[in-house]
């Protein structure tokens, strides 16, 4: 009598394959995502509460939303650069929502409520819990705003958490314009640099 015939190794992979999958999407947020939105397999996107990806935003490998206190809302033609991070922890309670046009850059952490139109978050800048910051505006590298804290349109943060207005772009729709045209700009050349990660985050 031949011996009971075992199943194959492929067989198992494929199962564990699937199995690791659907386990993965059980886990995942809710998840709205434009259809011309990049988001990288190797993005993370965690929590409980909804998040919100626009028209043509780019999330980088290892960015990370957390959507653990409340729901994110990423608009179009954002950009959410490497160890990025955007949204509360558990524990804390709150949403999030970067307008269109908003670069975040690496090692950033937004906590803060909302970003505005076309403003720029610079190399690990944080935005505090409850800080709102508003249209046009700068925060440079490794600045801070507090817990709670405002950010007029057209501000900027830097030295120190020394601040003032940006006159020129306040006072030029066309300079505001150009700056919103230079990030759809940066949207198109990241869709050939960052691979989507596809049915992992659609499926």
């Amino acid at each position: 009598m031949s011996a009971p015939r075992l199943p194959s190794q492929t067989s198992n992979r494929s199962q564990t394959s699937n199995t690791s999958s659907a386990a993965a999407a059980s886990n995942r947020p809710p998840l709205r995502i434009h259809s011309t939105a990049i988001v990288s397999e190797r993005a993370v996107l965690t929590g409980s509460h909804p998040i919100t990806i626009g028209e043509r935003a780019v999330i980088h490998p290892f960015a990370h939303l957390r959507a653990e206190g409340g729901s994110v809302t990423i608009g179009e033609f954002c950009t959410v650069d490497e160890m990025a991070v955007i949204g509360l922890p558990a524990g804390e309670i709150g949403e999030i929502v970067l307008e269109k046009g908003v670069a975040v850059h690496s090692g950033a952490e937004v906590l803060g409520s909302s970003i505005g139109e076309g403003s720029e978050i610079g190399v690990k800048a944080r935005i505090e819990k409850g800080a709102v910051v508003g249209q046009y505006a700068t925060v440079a590298a490794a600045e801070a705003v507090e817990d709670g804290g405002e950010v007029g349109d057209f501000g900027v943060v830097f030295g120190g958490g020394r601040g003032r207005v940006d006159g020129l772009l306040k006072g030029s729709e066309e300079l505001r314009e150009l700056r919103l045209t230079s990030q759809r700009k940066m949207c198109k050349v990241l869709e050939s640099l960052v691979p989507d990660g596809g049915m992992k985050w659609r499926g």
